[in-house]
């Protein structure tokens, strides 16, 4: 739905604050195959740029939350979580965006453990940050 409305520039979008990445989701890429929705709703935000880590969609490496698996084995975690923040510091990007909330905490946890200088955002912060930014780069009344 967020995609649809996005294409249909149902609302201003505006981005200034630097290039991101995305991070697929185990269960809706692999499981789900939902791969272009995100991506199209983060290209269709004026002046974004995403950043394709080395893997992705498909062959995309799991954030280490899935499962629950922390309730078992929390080093396995941390090194699935160090080895996803490595892909993400290899961007370059300082934002990482993801579409599952897990994911989104799973990844924060990782990026402190392993000192990655990365913000983790859920892809509808990035798009309500795109909303507030055009209302100020465009003068918009909110």
């Amino acid at each position: 739905m967020l995609a649809e409305l996005v294409q249909a520039e149902a609302f201003p979008l505006y981005h200034s604050d630097g290039p991101m990445t995305y991070h697929d989701p185990c269960d809706l890429g692999r499981t789900s195959g939902i791969f272009d929705e995100p991506r199209a709703i983060l290209t269709g935000i004026e002046g974004l740029q995403l950043i394709e880590m080395a893997k992705n969609r498909e062959d995309a490496v799991c954030c280490g939350g899935g499962g629950n698996l922390e309730m078992v084995d929390r080093e396995l975690v941390a090194r699935i979580g160090g080895r996803k923040m490595g892909l993400v510091a290899d961007t370059g990007v300082k934002t990482v965006v993801s579409a599952c909330q897990q994911c989104k905490r799973t990844m924060t946890g990782a990026a402190r453990a392993s000192k990655t200088r990365v913000r983790v955002k859920d892809i509808t912060e990035v798009v309500w940050d795109a909303i507030q930014a055009a209302e100020e780069h465009y003068g918009l009344a909110a």
